[in-house]
């Protein structure tokens, strides 16, 4: 049937309406070119009137994901310059022809052969074009048309970053927003409810919820507890369709964590606690430890200890092991069972780190009573000093008595004791000891000139447990006695000249002692008299009785040199 111009019109509109809702906005701000436009032959020029001949067609969809046995049907082009004696060929081409899109030249139809999948490619860019099949000459322009994949819901929403693992803090109020999960559905959007994805909550509840429209994961108690629960795995299903029953869905895992804040005050297990420690114990020591436990984690349960009160806090101190959270208890003075047997600390343990938002749950703070046992040691004797310093003269026989050192056993049980010596170097073998009152006598026989000082040390140990010994630094200082005779310094050659004038100093005398100043500091110098004198000279004191001068007394008689030498026997220096 002939269709007329009239009518034509219509179909061209329709299909110039669809091109623009699937390109109008793609081409927005592009060279305006529009789809279906006629390509007038070489020669003709465009008519702006209602053309006599024109395409005949639908709008053009195919289903994506067709499955049956015969190829499906798509559409049908028709020319109205068809009068259906089969003259009229039809020829397609573009994306797809002859492969996915097939046409039948005579009737127009058009069949696709393969299933299509719009998540793939959404639609195929084909042209049409109608000739006379016994002059192949154009009976229509060229005209371009779309054939688009309609959607079918066949994709599934997908989480594509789980899953999760996120914290949120304990005690947090109800409301709070932990995760916001987004699952993505690529089925199309503009098209009914395929990609419409509602979230819903599978398992986690009542702890958490999740809000339907934006997967916004928010916490459904009031003060939720990390002490009581720490873990929480949550399932969340992303559903389209709206949520409609027949929706395909998507689910992932959110693996919460509830982190701690600092809602626990720190408590002693005991109010009361007993510690022994011997009196042996060494001063800077650690003697004992205390704990005081926190529910809390990390800086949330760091513990600082004080001692705040109590007898023995003058003894111990107590410091914080950061590592443990332990209080070390040290001793800060020597302890003495004797004197103290036992001592009482007020310890206590409070949180260095607080959160004002739960003061109302405090105090963040406990004490305890702390009893600490002094114990009884079999303790070493004692020396009456630290250390003994004694005299003693050179000249002193063997056997002299040097001086005495004491020891006494600190114990109740006050032992006796005995001292010794171990002459272990050489200068220990120049004394003795009396093992029984530790008086301390001269072995050998002393000079101050070549030894003027002796260590030793002395050692004392309990007649009823040798093995607990003491020593003490016994200094001996030797005292000296005039028992060496001055001497020259040096010998001396004496130069003098023939015109030296009487009364000249010539050369100065000096002379050495051995013994101290107490008894050598002050020397007499004079000539030999066994020796014959030279009348032309002299020897006369200094006045300080170190040193002593000689004077030449006359006039040489000659041009000659004299030479004094002066040896030990030609002057005397007394002391």
């Amino acid at each position: 049937m002939r269709i007329t111009s009239t009518s034509c019109i219509c179909p061209v509109l329709v299909c110039l309406c669809f091109v623009q809702r699937c390109y109008g906005a793609a081409h927005h701000g592009s060279i305006k070119v529009t789809r279906n436009q006629t390509k007038h032959i070489e020669g003709e020029t465009e008519v702006h009137h209602r053309p006599k001949r024109g395409w005949v067609w639908n709008q053009f969809f195919v289903l994506e994901e067709h499955m049956g046995p015969d190829p499906q049907y798509v559409g049908k082009l028709h020319s109205n310059s068809d009068k259906g004696d089969g003259s009229v060929k039809y020829i397609l081409t573009g994306e797809g022809a002859g492969t996915i899109f097939i046409i039948d030249d005579t009737t127009g139809d058009i069949h696709s052969t393969k299933s299509l999948d719009r998540e793939q490619k959404t639609h195929y860019v084909l042209h049409a074009q109608a000739i006379d099949r016994r002059t192949n000459k154009p009976l229509e322009p060229e005209s371009e048309f779309i054939i688009k994949v309609q959607d079918i819901n066949d994709n599934a929403p997908k989480f594509t970053d789980g899953p999760y693992i996120v914290t949120v803090p304990e005690m947090s109020e109800m409301g709070t927003s932990v995760l916001q999960v987004t699952a993505t559905d690529a089925d199309d959007p503009t098209y009914g409810n395929s990609a419409r994805v509602v979230y819903s909550i599978l398992q986690g509840q009542p702890y958490f919820s999740v809000d339907p429209k934006t997967g916004v994961i928010r916490t459904a108690l009031h003060n939720m507890d990390r002490e009581a629960r720490e873990h929480y795995s949550v399932v969340i299903q992303a559903k389209d369709m709206a949520g409609q029953v027949g929706g395909l869905s998507g689910s992932t895992t959110v693996n919460i964590t509830l982190t701690d804040v600092n809602d626990n005050p720190p408590r002693f297990p005991q109010k009361h606690y007993q510690l022994y420690v011997p009196e042996s114990a060494q001063v800077g020591s650690a003697v004992g430890k205390i704990k005081a436990n926190d529910a809390d984690t990390g800086s949330n349960a760091d513990m600082k200890y004080t001692i705040i009160n109590g007898d023995g806090s003058g003894v111990f101190s107590i410091s914080t092991d950061k590592e443990t959270r332990e209080g070390i208890i040290s001793l800060k003075k020597p302890l003495n069972y004797e004197k103290k047997k036992s001592y009482t600390l007020n310890i206590e343990g409070a949180n260095t780190h607080l959160d004002f938002r739960f003061s109302h749950l405090g105090p963040f703070k406990d004490v305890t009573m702390l009893k600490i046992i002094v114990g009884d040691v079999d303790e070493p004797p004692l020396f009456t000093m630290p250390s003994y310093v004694m005299e003693v003269y050179e000249n002193a026989k063997i056997g002299t008595a040097v001086g005495t050192v004491t020891a006494q056993d600190p114990d109740t049980a006050n032992s006796l004791v005995r001292y010794f010596i171990d002459h272990n170097t050489e200068e220990d073998r120049y004394f003795t000891i009396d093992a029984n009152t530790g008086t301390i006598k001269t072995a050998k026989i002393f000079d101050r000139e070549e030894t003027p000082w002796y260590n030793i040390t002395v050692s004392a140990s309990e007649i009823d447990n040798p093995e607990l010994v003491s020593h003490v630094q016994v200094g001996v200082r030797i005292l000296d006695i005039n028992d060496n005779p001055p001497e020259l310094a040096r010998e001396y050659d004496v130069v003098v000249c023939e015109n030296a004038k009487p009364g000249q100093v010539i050369q100065t005398i000096t002379a050495t002692d051995k013994d101290n100043s107490a008894n050598g500091a002050r020397f007499h110098f004079s000539l030999d008299e066994g020796l014959s004198l030279n009348p032309n000279f002299t020897l006369r004191d200094n006045e300080d009785g170190v040193v002593g001068f000689i004077l030449q007394l006359y006039f040489c008689s000659s041009a000659m040199k004299y030479l004094l030498r002066s040896y030990r026997s030609l002057l005397i220096c007394n002391g």
